[in-house]
């Protein structure tokens, strides 16, 4: 059986190749395009900026709570409109193989290159040709995403406000690598089978498909003994809980507001390099199987560091976030290594009564379980108890391609809905919903 070349040169293409998703963000955090750092709201923005519990505080609120789902989407390839359009395809061909190995033929040595040997190939024909179409629309195109579920409640009561956030996340990438003998050994059926017959002269003419040693059967050669092509994919899960907290002082007469995040976490990933002849063995272990056999789990902690102050003259809040302080790596069995290391973000943010524009910007780029991010970032957004709606648009360059997303959102009392997209003709885009309020 036939495998990539297992070395961490080649697995870590897989990263090269895929730069994005971001990791996903909470519903207010998207529809604001990612600007969300001097503009923090709730037990979400005392995460994302926890300095912003002391504003909280000032504000005369005293109980925060979060909880919400958000996904990140990538899919260059589209592999998931193509799953569900063919969802029995492989079935369906496996099923056609297994029919036509050890049909009886109707030729023999003595027939003319026309005679026609079996009938009844078309579907056999057809289905190879849409595999040949997919195989030209994946090879090399990447697949990636990031799915998050959060929850977290902030009391701002006391002199020393807190915030407790949990998180769980998901992130997965993968590539597809086509060789060329799989594309010629699909293409022998597509192109001998579409008539809907096999001739004596095809039947000569195609390597996968030979008589049998009886001399009157055909005999097929099986897709798990002749593909090469496969896949490379990583998939990693992180499990996070995070304590905020925030104090403030006086600095030239403006009050500066100071917050800091230990987060701990525990990592589990994986990576794999498979060939798509195993789809075809029946005693290959499942995709499932074999990223649980290469599953690797470890732990760390890490901490963010977030600073806030309002202008005396202008109701501007300005903001500045390190984030994840100490790099984490974690290395699968496979040697690839997933990263995540510090970035420095700044913000600012223009409040008039319930309108507010912010603005955050990446100063370097960064890992986040190894999806590179360096983000800019503007939104508005008019926020009511009963309505709010948000709009915004950013750029990440660290993305390889669809760097520029719009954004939209909107609340209905606790409910907040947002999301931005990047691609309206791939699935390229982020989604969540939450409840979140604070009183």
């Amino acid at each position: 059986m036939y495998r990539f070349k297992r070395t961490t040169l080649v697995v870590a293409g897989i990263c090269a190749l895929i730069s994005c998703p971001a990791l996903a963000l909470d519903a207010r955090t998207a529809a604001l395009g990612g600007s969300a750092i001097a503009n923090a709201r709730g037990a979400y923005g005392a995460f994302e900026n926890p300095s912003s519990l002391m504003r909280m505080r000032r504000d005369g609120q005293v109980v925060h709570f979060h909880m919400g789902i958000s996904i990140d989407l990538q899919d260059d390839g589209g592999y998931i409109a193509t799953a569900n359009d063919n969802e029995d395809l492989l079935e369906n061909i496996d099923d056609e193989l297994d029919a036509l190995t050890g049909r009886t033929l109707t030729c023999n040595e003595n027939s003319t290159p026309e005679t026609v040997c079996l009938v009844d190939t078309g579907r056999l024909g057809e289905y190879s040709a849409r595999i040949l179409t997919i195989l030209e629309d994946v090879d090399g195109q990447p697949l990636s995403g990031t799915g998050a579920a959060d929850f977290g409640v902030a009391y701002t009561k006391w002199s020393i406000p807190i915030a407790i956030h949990y998180k769980t996340s998901v992130t997965g990438a993968a590539i597809t690598r086509v060789e060329p003998g799989d594309r010629d050994y699909i293409a022998t059926f597509a192109d001998v089978l579409a008539d809907d017959q096999l001739t004596y002269d095809e039947l000569f003419s195609a390597v996968p498909l030979t008589v049998s040693p009886d001399g009157q059967t055909l005999s097929v050669l099986q897709p798990e003994d002749a593909l090469q092509s496969g896949y490379q994919a990583t998939g990693m899960t992180r499990e996070q809980i995070g304590l905020s907290m925030a104090t403030s002082a006086q600095l030239a007469g403006i009050n500066v507001d100071f917050g800091f995040t230990p987060k701990f976490s525990e990592l589990k990933s994986t990576s794999l390099i498979a060939s798509f002849n195993e789809r075809f063995d029946d005693d290959s272990d499942t995709v499932s199987d074999q990223f649980r056999n290469n599953e690797t789990i470890a732990t760390s902690w890490n901490a963010d560091l977030g600073v806030s102050a309002i202008l005396n003259d202008a109701p501007i809040t300005v903001s500045a976030v390190a984030r994840n302080l100490f790099k984490e790596s974690i290395t699968t069995k496979e040697n690839f290594v997933f990263d995540t290391t510090p970035q420095l973000i700044v913000g600012g943010a223009y409040q008039l009564e319930r309108f507010t524009v912010s603005a955050d910007m990446a100063l370097n780029e960064a890992k986040i379980d190894n999806m590179k991010t360096q983000i800019l970032a503007v939104g508005v957004e008019f926020a009511h108890p009963i309505f709010g709606i948000r709009a915004g648009m950013s750029h990440d360059t660290a993305r390889t391609g669809e760097a520029t997303a719009l954004s939209l959102g909107f609340s209905l009392g606790p409910l907040h809905v947002g999301g931005r997209v990047t691609n309206t003709d791939k699935a390229s885009a982020q989604a969540g919903a939450q409840i979140a309020f604070s009183f």
